[in-house]
């Protein structure tokens, strides 16, 4: 909760700082000129998953006298991009290509077995690429306006483990880290949807983005897909 409260306040600072900036600029000429605009983007990136694997999982500890949730991974994006204005309208096309990450988080206790918690954290690192964006540029002045889209993504991990952690009843503790190229089963590609809002003020912008992989992470077994919400601050040239 305190972290969410940070990120929630590092927000309002980042507007209300280009708020200020209103007075000396204006938005991207391309705008309104129908040009090509770049634009870079970082961020932070809340990673997790959604699927029946969680009824699953969930049923499965359950069985055993446990109970348990899956959680947020924090992790963290950049990407540079293209905005493509079909004709003078306020439509365009995009395409966006970076690094990020994804993962999720589970939490389990035990109240009769030997083994009493265990916690176990994938974290995977990718490049991705978003080939086909639509979007709306809804002006609100001349230095300020809001952006809608969606689209497509691909994303293949080359990096990251998966690290668990249990406890006993006797007070021991075990851990182990497997690297994802080691992980029988696991799928490093993925596909799916993306989209989201943004606010311009000049040439910065905020946004807020929605991810889910139709690809199911493991290749056997529980039906688990990638999710993930973005939040990132962007500046086009």
């Amino acid at each position: 909760m305190k972290r969410s409260k940070k990120i929630l306040l590092m927000s309002f600072l980042c507007i209300s700082g280009l708020s200020l900036q209103a007075q000396e600029s204006s938005l991207p000429s391309g705008f309104t000129t129908g040009e090509n605009v770049w634009i870079v983007r970082a961020g932070l990136s809340f990673n997790n998953v959604c699927g029946d694997g969680i009824l699953d999982t969930k049923a499965y500890w359950a069985s055993t006298n446990g109970a348990g949730e899956f959680e947020n991974v924090l992790g963290g994006s950049i990407s540079f991009g293209l905005y493509c204005p079909l004709g003078s309208g306020p439509f365009y096309f995009g395409i966006n290509a970076g690094a990020g990450m994804r993962g999720y988080k589970t939490s389990a206790k035990w109240q009769k077995d030997n083994l009493r918690s265990q916690e176990k954290t994938l974290t995977a690192f990718n490049f991705q690429i978003s080939p086909s964006n639509f979007g709306y540029i809804a002006k609100i002045s001349e230095k300020t306006a809001l952006d809608f889209h969606i689209g497509l993504f691909y994303s293949c991990d080359f990096a990251g483990s998966s690290e668990t952690e249990k406890e006993f009843s006797d007070k021991s503790k075990e851990s182990e880290s497997v690297k994802i190229k080691d992980l029988e089963g696991y799928e490093k590609n993925d596909i799916g949807v993306v989209g989201g809002i943004g606010l311009w003020i000049n040439h910065w912008n905020i946004e807020l983005n929605y991810q889910r992989g139709l690809a199911p992470i493991n290749k056997e077994g529980k039906n688990l897909y990638s999710n993930k919400l973005l939040l990132t601050l962007g500046y086009a040239f």
